[in-house]
């Protein structure tokens, strides 16, 4: 290396000192008049900008969610397409139509004869339902017998 001392290291030490220099008296140009407008353009993102962000954000979540959901469904029609039956508030069953409204389903009119070890896997505690009534279907909706259950009409929609 060099000295300082030398023609070339004299030249890279001006070189050096005007790289450092430059960008400090471009900077008191601009502060005078023509610098504010660009200041102020560099400073943020426009409210046009960021809510186009926001909006393809949106979208973007949406359409996953769909994927998503799209997914799950195809999964539960490749399952045996047996919709999904839930509990109401009231204790009644029911499941969702391909329409996704609800159809309730009523208990046979006779016994169900389910052997005591079944009892006794799938309901340890069924002593609670003996004897109170079933509560009946919400005003409005459409009530089916147990028996006449058919899971290939609910399609894949209540999965």
């Amino acid at each position: 290396m060099k000295p300082f001392g030398t023609r070339v290291g004299r030249g890279t030490a001006a070189l050096l000192a005007l790289c450092v220099a430059l960008p400090l008296g471009i900077g008191l140009v601009r502060a005078q008049g023509i610098g504010q407008r660009v200041r102020q353009k560099i400073a943020g993102m426009s409210t046009g900008k960021k809510v186009v962000i926001v909006l393809a954000g949106a979208a973007l979540l949406y359409y996953l969610y769909r994927k998503h959901q799209a997914a799950q469904q195809a999964q539960g029609a490749a399952a045996g397409g047996r919709p999904q039956l839930y509990r109401s508030r009231n204790g009644g069953i029911y499941y969702r139509d391909a329409q996704h409204r609800p159809v309730w389903l009523t208990v046979p009119n006779r016994p169900v004869q389910v052997p005591a070890a079944d009892v006794q896997r799938y309901a340890p505690n069924y002593q609670q339902y003996q004897g109170r009534p079933v509560p009946p279907a919400p005003p409005g909706y459409r009530v089916q017998p147990f028996n006449q259950y058919d899971p290939s009409l609910a399609g894949s929609a209540g999965q």
